[in-house]
């Protein structure tokens, strides 16, 4: 009998990751445990084995696409192949995935995948059905070897998992379980290990990213831990994204100013500007948001600003809803994401009153997206003829580049393009020269 090892080296597995950063970075754990297991891993799913899909299901839009994913590998599969689905969508829906999907040959819910090679060997070499659902406790650490996706200057790193905030509309508790920060010096030897593969920009990234160590009664943890990851040679960007305004601490303000590595780059998502659809919501007054804000423009005056909101939500008015403009007029965010409200069971918001119709809905997204590419246009131009640190994520045999600098997040914000070749991860001096298409810019090296 041939030994399993060498049956695993001929074993191809393809994953198809779905969703936000952090599923992203559970997928990257995901390949690389399999990997270290002595499975080939392949782009390309019609040559797989096994076909691994990491889900999103926190609105119903994610939820369709995953439904449309699985559907799709369903249809295309040969007889041969099984597929595994996992994360958010099992986590929710459980066996009944079984039911709508009667192909799935395993199922894992979003804090089992530490399990995957258990799971791919019992489903190839066992024939078995596998259901592995928990209860939402676990979280990787630094001894989960991790198969890095995006391109080779930058990376996720995950610093928390789960929420314990319980907004009135989100799924994510559920999905994800209560929020627990991993430790400190275990993320610091995480982060040191992708600076020895290299790369130079932490992106640090949770559910709720000023939370980080509240669950520890260690309210000061974040900015302890960026002092650490400031000490990192090779690391020469650090980037927050998701910080909450009910827990941001404002002595983050002077570190990020007088940081050479915290990028002045604020991402406070608050979901609206109107405060009794903000206490429906379960978020904090939109004052608590303001005096961050004008801190933050006081210290750090050329700092980009970035937000998330939702509109739609039940009982938003139309006065409501033109107070959010006002407000967007007025803060003049670098960025900003606009969201419609999606009503979820589960949540207690399902059964709130005054549901807003898809069709208003929509319209008053369209309406802050519309004020918001205006905004962003004038802000964008106005960084022409400007130099700015860029690095390269992608290159072509066209001799063009494309990348992101200290004021774009990558796959978020805006690109910069360049008519010139450069090595993907190198950071090159450039000035703005042009506006490409509202949130692009074009820039020549200086």
């Amino acid at each position: 009998m041939q030994d399993k090892r060498k049956i695993k080296e001929k074993i191809k597995i393809n994953l198809i990751s779905l969703g936000c950063p952090k599923n992203l970075v559970d997928s990257e754990v995901i390949l690389g445990r399999l990997g270290e297991r002595g499975y080939i891993l392949t782009s390309f799913f019609r040559e797989a084995d096994v076909v691994i899909i990491n889900t999103c299901s926190f609105i119903k839009d994610a939820r369709d696409e995953s439904y449309r994913i699985i559907s799709k590998i369903l249809r295309q599969k040969s007889p041969r192949q099984k597929l595994i689905v996992c994360g958010c969508l099992p986590q929710l829906e459980k066996r009944k995935l079984f039911s709508k999907f009667s192909g799935i040959d395993a199922l894992l819910g979003s804090a089992d995948f530490y399990n995957i090679d258990k799971v791919v060997d019992d489903v190839l070499f066992k024939g078995e059905r596998v259901f592995s659902i928990s209860k939402p406790e676990f979280i990787y650490n630094s001894s989960f070897s991790r198969l890095i996706s995006t391109p080779p200057g930058y990376t996720y790193l995950k610093i928390a998992e789960g929420c314990s905030n319980r907004c009135s509309y989100c799924l994510i508790p559920t999905l994800r379980g209560n929020f627990r920060s991993r430790d400190i010096d275990d993320v610091v030897k995480e982060a040191k290990e992708l600076a020895r593969m290299h790369i130079k920009e932490l992106i640090l990234t949770s559910q709720d990213t000023t939370f980080y160590g509240h669950d520890r009664d260690e309210k000061s943890y974040l900015t302890v831990l960026l002092k650490k990851l400031e000490k990192i040679k090779g690391i020469e960007w650090i980037r927050l994204l998701y910080l909450h305004p009910a827990h941001f601490d404002f002595k983050l303000i002077p570190l990020i100013k007088n940081s050479a590595k915290i990028l002045s780059y604020i991402d406070l998502p608050f979901q609206h500007t109107q405060d009794e659809i903000l206490k429906l919501m379960g978020r904090p007054p939109f004052n608590t948001a303001l005096k961050i804000i004008e801190k933050i423009r006081e210290v750090i005056p050329d700092a980009t600003l970035r937000t998330t909101l939702m509109v739609g939500f039940p009982g938003e008015k139309e006065q409501h809803f033109e107070k959010l403009l006002k407000d967007v007029e007025n803060l003049q965010f670098d960025w900003l994401g606009v969201f419609t409200y999606s009503r979820e069971k589960k949540t207690p918001a399902y059964a709130f009153p005054d549901q807003v119709s898809p069709k208003v809905k929509e319209k008053r997204r369209k309406e802050v997206f519309r004020l918001q590419e205006k905004i962003t246009y004038e802000k964008n131009k106005n960084r022409v003829g400007n130099i700015y640190p860029l690095m390269i994520d992608f290159t072509s045999n066209l001799n063009e580049a494309e990348g992101h600098t200290i004021f774009q997040t990558p796959e978020i914000d805006g690109k910069t393009y360049l008519d010139k070749n450069y090595p993907a991860g190198v950071i090159i001096q450039a000035k703005v020269t042009e506006v490409k298409n509202i949130f692009d810019v074009l820039a020549d090296e200086v």
